[in-house]
């Protein structure tokens, strides 16, 4: 997971999704932030990553998927954060919610797991 970047953000966090399913499953997650860009997928590269467009887009009340794809046999999906008061908000610094809120930057998430995404 630390191989994969989107270039022109800063990773600031990273963690494993706390959820339901077994721990071996669970997605390892990395938030980024930058400038706001239509096409911010096409900037997360990796060695041996395969991402783009979702075929889909499951409806999400805070964030929306930009980016599907794979890495090393394991599920990768590229979240954009969406509304104003995400609940993982309390990962940005002071300076990077106060940015986000007034649409001057873009959050990603960037989830890889080798479960059943």
């Amino acid at each position: 997971m630390s191989q994969i970047s989107v270039r022109g953000y800063e990773r600031v966090h990273d963690y494993v999704d706390p959820g339901t399913a077994p721990a071996e499953e669970r997605a390892a997650v990395a938030i980024f932030v930058g400038p706001p860009d239509d096409n911010a997928v096409a900037h997360v590269s990796g060695p041996g990553l395969v991402v783009g467009a979702p075929a889909t887009d499951p409806a999400f009340p805070d964030s929306e998927m930009i980016g599907y794809g794979s890495w090393h046999d394991c599920f990768v999906h590229v979240d954009r954060w969406k509304t104003s008061d995400p609940p993982m908000s309390y990962q940005l610094t002071t300076e990077h919610l106060t940015a986000f809120r007034a649409g001057r930057l873009s959050v990603l998430s960037i989830a890889v797991g080798c479960g059943g995404g």
